[in-house]
């Protein structure tokens, strides 16, 4: 250990972010602990293990049909998001125009506004236009909440990007179509994969909005689980979350390898 990490303040400083992580994580790790707890009643130490509560998920009807509903929900808003998101931002990073700030207030306001205040609105808003109970309701309700993050996320990297290579495509002669697919979308490539992903992940854990705007024969599985939660109190919902605490991890990591292959491609490409 060098002199520097032997440093009683640097010590300290890492003690208190692994206790701060801990107890970030404490949750998570006690909800999987308790998806292998025999008795009924959550009780710790665990007198045992069992998987039944596992095998319970797959016997629930209401989670089967959840689940369905929220991965197609969860990928249409997220192609949603991405392509108007990504519009968005380019139009507000690569143009001047008069109140753009006002614009981009406002494409915010979904993050901003609580989300059972956004809900309630969808709600008026659903049933005057008759999108109220549809999937095609929830999809969009669940693309303007993944908006401001997949916007702010490609503005950031548009920023950072600069425009040199779209300039020099079209002094070439391409069209700013063609400089959009064919330069501008390749180098954010790594953004887009990380606004796509909190899109996703917005989408995939919604309950508050989604109360408001769906019907019990499009109960996304956050929803279900809500239900499920009304009437038992056994640890099926503690399984449950673990193996969506297990998907998103393998997302992560998913998310994570491609970035590092495509940086990695950049590095070679300069090189």
């Amino acid at each position: 250990m060098t002199a520097a990490r032997r440093d009683p303040v640097t010590l300290a400083l890492w003690a208190f972010l692994g206790a701060v992580g801990l107890y970030m994580l404490a949750p998570l790790i006690f909800v999987t602990i308790d998806s292998f707890n025999p008795s009924t009643y959550g009780t710790f130490p665990l007198p045992g293990v069992t998987l039944r509560w596992y095998a319970n998920v797959l016997q629930v009807p209401e989670f089967r049909a959840g689940l369905v509903n929220s991965l197609v929900v969860a990928v249409g808003a997220t192609a949603v998001a991405v392509t108007l998101g990504t519009l968005a931002a380019y139009g507000l990073t690569r143009y001047r125009f008069r109140h753009r700030e006002l614009a981009r207030s406002f494409l915010l306001l979904p993050i901003i506004v609580p989300a059972i205040v956004f809900g309630a609105a969808l709600f008026l808003l659903y049933i005057r236009i008759g999108l109220y109970g549809t999937r095609t309701g929830l999809v969009l309700g669940h693309a303007l909440l993944g908006l401001p993050f997949v916007m702010s996320i490609t503005a950031a990297n548009l920023q950072t990007a600069g425009r040199e290579y779209e300039e020099a495509a079209m002094d070439l002669g391409a069209n700013p179509i063609v400089t959009f697919f064919l330069v501008t979308l390749p180098t954010i490539r790594p953004g887009l994969i990380v606004s796509a992903l909190f899109a996703f992940v917005t989408s995939w854990d919604q309950v508050e909005v989604s109360l408001f705007i769906t019907r019990p024969r499009n109960n996304t599985l956050p929803i279900a689980m809500f239900n499920y939660e009304q009437n038992y109190q056994d640890p099926t919902l503690a399984a449950i979350s673990a193996i969506l605490i297990a998907f998103a991890v393998v997302l992560v990591l998913v998310a994570v390898s491609i970035l590092k292959t495509h940086e990695y491609r950049r590095l070679v490409e300069r090189e």
